[in-house]
């Protein structure tokens, strides 16, 4: 079974922090381009769409090729994605995981640039601004997709063990 890069490595996205600025299909404020400002049609597949269609299969690897920046941005949505298993599992059912899962989305955490930073290595460090924009875009894909995975994972409002089952998964041995 292959490991799924993006299909968007190739898309000639502007770059911060080695992080591609892909369009992103969402409501969540940040430096993310709309996909009509960019020619793409709505049902368009983003990185958001792509991270969660493959991270069933990307879970299972301890090693990931980066073959562009986009997979990068893919490289950390597993990561999130597997992040928001490990706290809903612990959660007592979909609104404490909701509730949960949307402050840890919302909040500040460590980006490129930053010491604490667990993708350090895969992300090459940039100026100040650079990082901020970096910072912002990851903080709005993260809302996005969680935005997008909770109806996944709670459908009709109970836990779907075909996704719970990769909650203890660890993606190329890191955390977020």
């Amino acid at each position: 079974m292959p490991v799924s890069h993006s299909r968007h490595n190739t898309s000639g996205a502007k770059s911060v922090c080695g992080c591609a600025l892909l369009p992103v299909k969402t409501n969540f404020r940040g430096p993310a381009p709309s996909p009509s400002s960019v020619g793409l049609e709505k049902e368009a597949i983003d990185i958001v769409d792509e991270a969660l269609r493959s991270f069933r299969w990307n879970i299972l690897f301890k090693n990931f090729e980066v073959l562009g920046d986009a997979d990068r941005v893919l490289v950390y949505l597993t990561l999130w994605i597997q992040k928001c298993l490990s706290v809903a599992s612990q959660a007592s059912g979909l609104e404490d995981a909701s509730r949960q899962l949307e402050v840890m989305a919302s909040a500040d955490m460590p980006g490129p640039g930053d010491a604490g930073f667990v993708l350090a290595p895969l992300f090459p460090s940039a100026g100040a601004l650079e990082s901020q924009t970096a910072k912002a875009y990851l903080k709005q894909i993260r809302q996005e997709s969680l935005y997008r995975l909770l109806p996944t994972l709670y459908p009709g409002g109970q836990p779907n063990k075909w996704w719970f089952q990769f909650s203890k998964k660890k993606f190329m041995n890191f955390v977020l």
